[in-house]
């Protein structure tokens, strides 16, 4: 297909604006860090970001690998009735309790929000996904915050926090539909 005909794939750039940005930015940063403290500053801040890099570099790169596995392996037609444009407000809860379920950091729930757009799940629903992760995870809530908050505190930021994500993506819904013009006709 010719680039730009409808169900052309897209080859993803990697030098973009986003990548010179923080190109530009480190570039900066290094200027800063050599004038205040020369070689040694910069070599440090360098090295911490090396170390940083061999510590979350891999686990990003597989989990990136496991969200193109999922995508393969996930049906399209089976993402946009589940969390797509269509699922409403059921989509919406879906996607708060996959964010709640959903174990680890940002390296995991940033490749799968990825791969659930991709997929064609409704912006509404991936908003709600992140917000429930990020509010509501349950291996945080039982690891961390039961333990050292105390259960009466921890329960009731959950409760309150609860309804939050679906908030998020029923807004985000409303705000998509004020934006997108209505189909001629």
């Amino acid at each position: 297909m010719p680039p730009g005909a409808p169900g052309a794939e897209r080859k993803p750039q990697i030098l973009d604006g986003q990548f010179f940005a923080m190109l530009a930015l480190l570039a900066a940063l290094c200027a800063l860090a050599w004038w205040r403290g020369g070689g040694d500053l910069l070599r440090s801040g360098l090295g911490e970001g090396l170390a940083a890099l061999l510590r979350y570099g891999l686990i990003f790169a597989v989990s990136l690998m496991a969200a193109g596995m999922a995508q393969a392996l996930i049906p399209q037609a089976r993402m946009e009735a589940l969390l797509g444009a269509k699922a409403g407000l059921r989509g919406i809860l879906i996607a708060t309790a996959a964010g709640a379920l959903t174990p680890s950091g940002p390296f995991v729930s940033m490749p799968l929000a990825a791969a659930m757009l991709r997929l064609g799940a409704a912006p509404g629903a991936v908003t709600a996904y992140l917000c429930a992760w990020s509010l509501l995870a349950l291996h945080r809530f039982v690891a961390w915050e039961l333990p050292l908050l105390g259960a009466r505190f921890a329960a009731l930021r959950y409760a309150v926090c609860i309804a939050l994500p679906v908030a998020a993506g029923l807004l985000v819904r409303a705000l998509q539909r004020l934006a997108t013009p209505p189909p001629p006709g």
